[in-house]
């Protein structure tokens, strides 16, 4: 003992001097309490960056609710999004915070099979256990309710695990995360699985016989904990299959130091999930405030499994009555390091408040990206405020409002009905797919209907509006997903063409973060567009050599403008004749068109109509 002892003091001497050459992970978890405000999610991004943390795990299932606007949950329930945050998207607002300083956003299902939180006094088992009473999981005694007063559903059940999944594809599907991380995906104790359910399913699968009345007879363990692991491959292939580059991990319990306590107490194999692939890498979960006990499980862990170095051994700060000091959290991290893992996270943002400070000087003091992500995952941003006289164009009436913007004071437009107009430009880093957001000022004297136009690669103009008064649109809100191209465009444009008698408008920062959810798509793929074929419109010859001719059958819609593009996204020089109307005839040319592969935009009366132009 003596010996280990003192083979750890060298270590966590040596680990900080010497020179840390691999990428690491730097987690750490946000829960309920980190999500009061929008502007205490900035608060808190803002700290997590400049301590060179990278990834983000925040919480988006809990206690029974999802913490974003769920459609899949309102089909079920009648309810979006948990009432403690009713009218907001948590989820959104993180995603918007954390990719503007440049961390990795992860959907974190803290509740995994639990669905249901009931403290003394609560009489309500859940909106979904209220939807679906035959889903709550039971002990063999009856018992619903384990000893953490949570209710859990039935995790054998396929519509119960379809719900999950729905759940994670609804995120996928709309929002640019960089992972979904499952926790809770186990069941409460070996006592749980003798709901009517699971019993029927044993005995469809075992001639009839009921389940053996052990919780911890074996093969009744393995029946369970299989279940369980058929529905985690589920769940990922479901997730790949949906987007392939969204990082796949959980967060389960740990091993012990000589024993695989997490399958032995809660029937979770994760050493399945982790060993077939099934996971893209996992948080291991460690409650202890003893760094030798610490080590000890790490120890076992690795020497159990082969792929260790996709798993992150992770840590409480404030495990049971004691608070880590930031050194202590700092030594557990290098241990973390030396037992030749890839890094760690740490929970909860709440308990590491007052040491960030100490991190980034002695041991985050370089900033790293998770080691299964590019360096450059989360680096395609821009912001542009109002001051930046270089990149924001400004004509008519504005003065400086009382009101803090994203920095500094905003401004307001139309002193005394006078016209007052904006323009942001950007130096778009890639061609890709960004998110546009504006930093909305939300005061009683302002305009319901600011209405901001977003000019696309091709010069399309897509008009949002936003309502200014509107308290809770404070700060930074998604006006949509537009494809730019590189190099210096203006993006937004805002006037107060709309503005109410009386009402001004508010203009301050504007956002672009590249859309990796979108990566794959084609620069056509989203926004207003119509197949022109089914809207009456065609081309010919198609294929073509230099020059062909469009046809419209609909009707003498003006023509306000047309693009040909790449399939990249970048605009090709093209002549065309002057429309004719009677003839429903547009000509178009070009002397520089290499033979490959088009697409056609034309714009009529404020809809685009796209079609495939082939060039031989």
């Amino acid at each position: 003992m003596k010996k280990h002892t003192a083979l750890l003091a060298l270590i966590l001497l040596l680990l900080p001097f010497l020179e840390v050459n691999a990428q690491e992970l730097r987690g750490i978890w946000l829960a309920r309490s980190s999500f009061t405000s929008k502007a205490k999610i900035a608060s808190q991004m803002d700290s997590l960056a400049a301590a060179n943390f990278n990834v983000v795990y925040v919480n988006v299932w809990s206690r029974g609710y999802p913490l974003w606007q769920s459609n899949v949950f309102k089909q079920h329930t009648g309810v979006a999004i948990d009432p403690t945050y009713s009218g907001r998207d948590i989820l959104a607002e993180a995603i918007a915070e954390g990719h503007r300083v440049g961390l990795h956003v992860e959907a974190w299902f803290e509740y995994g099979f639990v669905a249901g939180y009931a403290p003394g006094g609560t009489t309500s088992k859940g909106p979904i256990f209220e939807a679906h009473p035959d889903w709550v999981a039971r002990t063999q005694e009856g018992v619903e309710k384990d000893g953490s007063n949570f209710y859990w559903m039935v995790q054998s059940h396929p519509d119960v695990q379809d719900f999950l999944i729905d759940l994670a594809l609804e995120i996928v599907k709309n929002y640019d995360v960089d992972g979904i991380e499952m926790d809770r995906i186990r069941y409460s104790s070996k006592a749980y699985g003798y709901d009517p359910y699971t019993v029927n399913l044993y005995k469809s699968e075992h001639n009839g016989a009921d389940p053996p009345a052990d919780g911890a007879d074996a093969n009744w363990m393995r029946w369970r904990a299989d279940k369980i692991n058929l529905f985690v491959a589920k769940l990922y292939d479901a997730i790949k299959a949906e987007n392939p580059k969204v990082n796949v991990s959980s967060a389960p319990s740990q091993m012990g130091s000589s024993t695989y306590t997490a399958y032995e107490n809660l029937l979770q194999d994760w050493k399945w999930w982790i060993s077939n692939n099934k996971v893209d890498n996992l948080q291991m979960q460690s409650y202890s405030s003893n760094i030798n006990t610490y080590q000890n499980w790490n120890n076992y862990t690795k020497n159990s499994i082969s792929n260790y170095e996709r798993i992150y051994p992770s840590f409480a700060v404030n495990p049971g009555s004691t608070n880590l000091t930031p050194q202590e959290v700092i030594d557990y991290y290098n241990v973390t390091i030396a037992q030749g893992f890839n890094g760690a996270a740490m929970w909860f943002y709440d308990d590491l408040v007052g040491k960030f400070h100490y991190l980034r000087q002695n041991r985050f003091t370089t900033a790293m990206h998770p080691p299964y992500a590019s360096a450059d995952w989360r680096e395609h941003k821009s912001i542009t405020t109002h001051e930046n006289s270089a990149d924001v164009v400004k004509t008519g009436s504005w003065a400086t409002s009382s009101s803090d913007g994203y920095q500094g004071k905003s401004i307001y437009g139309g002193v005394n009905g006078a016209a007052a107009a904006i323009e942001y430009f950007f130096n778009v880093p890639a061609n890709a797919y960004y998110e546009v957001y504006v930093y909305n000022i939300a005061a009683s004297n302002r305009t319901a209907n600011a209405t901001y136009q977003v000019i696309d690669h091709a010069g399309l103009s897509t008009e949002k509006t936003l309502d200014q008064t509107n308290a809770r649109l404070a700060g930074w809100n998604k006006l949509g997903d537009f494809y730019l191209t590189q190099g210096r465009h203006k993006v937004i444009r805002l006037t107060n063409e709309n503005v109410e008698a009386g009402k001004y408008i508010s203009a301050d920062a504007i956002m672009i973060i590249r859309n990796r959810r979108l990566d794959s798509s084609s620069p056509l793929g989203a926004g207003n567009l119509i197949e022109g074929q089914e809207e009456g419109m065609n081309i010919f010859p198609n294929p073509s050599g230099r020059s062909f001719k469009i046809t419209f059958s609909t009707n003498s819609k003006k023509v306000e403008n047309i693009s040909l593009v790449e399939l990249n996204g970048r605009a090709v020089s093209i002549s065309s004749s002057a429309f004719n109307a009677q003839t429903q005839v547009l000509s178009l040319a070009s002397s520089n068109l290499k033979p490959g592969v088009y697409i056609l935009l034309v714009r009529r009366e404020g809809v685009v109509y796209k079609r495939r132009v082939i060039i031989q």
